[in-house]
């Protein structure tokens, strides 16, 4: 009777995860959705780094200067945020916030604006939807913004999620889902048979999986080099700060040639960033502070009125092409990445949970190509 029960049933594939961010929980949730038995190891706070630290914005238009897979990426990520968030929300009861209420994005000299108006003629010749705004019908658009600012690209499609109360309600659906949540687990190396990793040492213990997944931001170097695998993953600190919205009515999320701000539903905006390398550095600096607020005061300059509630850093995973690394990691089986989104992990989060999922999952890799790791490493597969 045993030996019947054991022939018949179907082994469920197990995935570990190490990297407990923005990331890390979107694709537990995938593959926890698509039957897989899913385990998160995170070192500290879940999305403590670049994830707690963003704006949430949802803008690939502004965030992408040309066309290519980046930006294509971007524009995928973004036409699946709403019924992702959706989804979210009625599986946890949990709002992020997310608004699309439209991205402005501002200049006010006159080489600003003809780099600007280079970038409106490429996305609206590619079928984006985006509108050139200047005078007094960029004023109307936003009556806060200050006259200085002389024209600018809006997109109405574009937007930001509240990127804490997303964090939350994607752990909630991750514990829903039963995926096992390991707090405060160092990675001290990987568990291999020859050229297969098979698991990961950890600070509690050896843990077991078909597949192990590299989701750890700005460490993904530092957990690739356990495999003597070097990939240019590096730390860029972004300080961010935030201010009181009561009397400042912004209309849009609005980029200027110094500094950006994103209103919340919540009360708050959200104002940044700095982008300096200091290693693995979060303090909030005097510098990079007074750059932060200084930068958007040319903008909107009633903020100088604002309430000051915050001030906090994060480090963002940069690579050197600003391509995220997606795919298997050259030289071993059984072990994948998924790092490197630099100041777009919220946006990306969606659409690298399912690009992933459908490799681990179904073996599709096609649409990873453009990010695999092995373009910096030159070696494919493992070896």
């Amino acid at each position: 009777m045993s030996k019947i029960r054991k022939e018949s049933r179907e082994r469920t594939m197990e995935c570990l995860i190490t990297g407990g961010g923005i990331i890390g929980l979107s694709l537990a949730r995938e593959l926890a959705d698509r039957g897989m038995s899913v385990t998160v190891v995170e070192q500290g706070e879940w999305g403590g780094q670049a994830s707690s630290a963003a704006a949430g914005m949802l803008a690939p238009l502004k965030e992408f200067k040309e066309e290519g897979p980046l930006f294509e990426l971007g524009i995928g990520s973004l036409a699946l945020y709403p019924a992702w968030i959706e989804r979210l929300k009625e599986e946890t009861g949990l709002d992020p916030q997310m608004k699309l209420d439209g991205v402005l994005t501002v200049a006010q000299h006159e080489q600003e604006i003809e780099a600007l108006l280079a970038r409106y003629r490429w996305q609206q010749a590619v079928g984006c939807a985006v509108e050139w705004v200047e005078g007094q019908a960029l004023h109307e658009l936003e009556p806060l913004l200050s006259r200085e600012m002389k024209a600018g690209i809006y997109s109405p499609g574009e937007g930001d999620v509240n990127n804490q109360l997303l964090l939350k309600a994607l752990l909630a659906d991750c514990v829903r889902r039963g995926v096992q949540l390991r707090q405060g687990t160092i990675v001290t190396g990987f568990l291999t048979a020859g050229t297969r990793v098979t698991g990961l040492q950890t600070t509690a213990g050896d843990l077991h999986a078909d597949h192990t997944v590299v989701t750890a931001g700005a460490w993904a170097s530092v957990i690739a080099a356990m495999l003597d695998v070097e990939l240019p993953v590096y730390p860029v600190r972004g300080q961010v700060a935030t201010v009181a919205s009561a009397g400042i009515p912004l209309r849009h999320v609005i980029f200027g040639p110094t500094g950006y701000m994103v209103p919340k539903r919540d009360g708050r905006i959200v104002i940044g960033a700095t982008e300096d390398e200091a290693g693995y550095r979060r303090e909030v600096t005097l510098g990079g502070l007074s750059q932060v607020l200084n930068g958007v005061l040319p903008l909107v300059t009633v903020l100088r009125d604002a309430a000051f509630l915050q001030a906090w850093a994060g480090l963002r995973p940069a690579t050197a092409d600003g391509l995220p690394f997606l795919g298997p990691l050259p030289g071993w089986d059984g072990v994948s990445m998924a790092a490197g989104h630099f100041r777009n992990g919220i946006l990306l989060a969606p659409i690298t949970a399912k690009l992933m999922a459908d490799w681990l999952c179904e073996g599709k890799m096609t649409p990873l190509v453009p990010f695999l790791p092995e373009r910096v490493t030159g070696k494919t597969g493992a070896e």
